[in-house]
This record gives C-alpha cells, sequence and structure tokens, in this order.
C-alpha cells in the first residue's frame, strides 16, 4: 500500500513539473506576442503622428497662402491712375510687379511692388509725399508676402494675358511684358512649409482681372 502511494505521489509531482514547464513557455509566448502588438501599436501611433502632422503643416500653408494670395489679388484688381495721373501699371516681369493701388481706401493711389527675393516674395508700399505729390523709393516700406518660395524655371510667379483673356487660354503675353496690354495677371507660387521632409512643394495659384483697366 505504501510502495502505491509512493508511486501515485511521483506521478503527480511529475505532472506538476510538466505543467509549470509548459506554463512557463506559454508566460513566454504570451509576453512575446504582447511585446509584438506594443511595438506595432507604438508604430502604427508612430505614422499616424506624423501623418497628422503632415496634414496639419500642409493645411497651414494652404492657409498661409491663401491669404496672401487674397491680398495680392484685392490689390491688384484694384490698380488705377498714380497720384499723378500715370498708367496704373508701372513695370511687369516674371519676378515682380509694380502697379499703384488705394490699398488704404483713402482716395490715394499708393505705389505697390511685389517681388520675388532668394526664397520670399515682398510687398513694398511708398506714399506719395510733397505737393504736387511725388513717389520716392527712398520712402518705401517692405514687409513678407510669404516665405519657403521654390523658384521654378518653368513657372513664373506672374504671368501676364490681354484683353482677349476668357480664363482658359493658355496663351499669355510674351516677354518683354508691354504693360499697356495687360489686363490680367496670374499669380503662381510654389511653396514649401518644410524643406527636405514630405509632403514637398506645393503650387498655389490664382488669376486676377484689373478693373480699371477695361476702358483703356
Amino acid at each position: 500500500m505504501h510502495r502505491i502511494l509512493q508511486k501515485k505521489l511521483a506521478f503527480i509531482n511529475s505532472s506538476l513539473r510538466v505543467r509549470r514547464g509548459f506554463s512557463l513557455i506559454e508566460t513566454i509566448i504570451v509576453v512575446a506576442i504582447f511585446a509584438t502588438m506594443i511595438s506595432a501599436v507604438a508604430k502604427l501611433r508612430s505614422t499616424t503622428d506624423l501623418m497628422q502632422n503632415i496634414v496639419s503643416q500642409k493645411m497651414t500653408s494652404r492657409q498661409d497662402i491663401d491669404q496672401a494670395l487674397q491680398i495680392m489679388s484685392s490689390d491688384i484688381r484694384s490698380a488705377g491712375p498714380s497720384a499723378l495721373g500715370a498708367y496704373p501699371i508701372e513695370s511687369a516681369s516674371t519676378s515682380s510687379f509694380v502697379f499703384f493701388s488705394d490699398i488704404d481706401r483713402d482716395g490715394i493711389f499708393e505705389r505697390e511692388r511685389y517681388f520675388l527675393t532668394t526664397s520670399t516674395i515682398m510687398k513694398g508700399i511708398e506714399k506719395p509725399i510733397g505737393s504736387p505729390p511725388a513717389y520716392s523709393t527712398s520712402s518705401e516700406v517692405l514687409s513678407l508676402v510669404t516665405d519657403k518660395v521654390i523658384i521654378s524655371t518653368t513657372t513664373p510667379i506672374f504671368t501676364y494675358y490681354d484683353a482677349s483673356y476668357t480664363g482658359t487660354q493658355t496663351s499669355s503675353l510674351p516677354l518683354p511684358i508691354d504693360v499697356a496690354k495687360i489686363r490680367a495677371v496670374k499669380i503662381s507660387i510654389y511653396r514649401d512649409a518644410n524643406p527636405g521632409m514630405a509632403p514637398g512643394p506645393s503650387l498655389f495659384t490664382t488669376t486676377v482681372t484689373i478693373r480699371n483697366l477695361r476702358s483703356y
């Protein structure tokens, strides 16, 4: 009887050891699966954060450019004769545009200049002074329109169209620009909100018809 009990106890101990061994292996497997899941979740979170950051930057860039284009469009659309009675447009090129516009709505037309410099688009304003009024480059006040501009060899900042412009044609005025023929101005800006990183440069564009030149 005693021998039988010893055998049963030995069998039970052996079974417990086997069960403890399987339990350890199962624990290792569970830990490995759990670690893999944590790693996958962390990578997914990192990718999600990156995508959210890209979308946020793109939206910010879009908002900044929309505001800049809105200001430029409003000023150009309202171009008119200078305080001296000069033609509304002084000069025009692919990277700069100089005209007269009553930007503060006080009845006096300022000399306004938009121009590209390195990777920024700047705005210069000259108010006429003296009697008779005169414009002086020394009094020009400069401000930043937008930065991080990418210079394109195929898409100029400014493109000009004559009176035949209907909003669909791609044929623009040839260089050098005859300012007397300008009736519409297309503004195209390549901007990279985060140079060297995704999503890369984006093109923003709008076309403005100059109201006061319809009678010329």
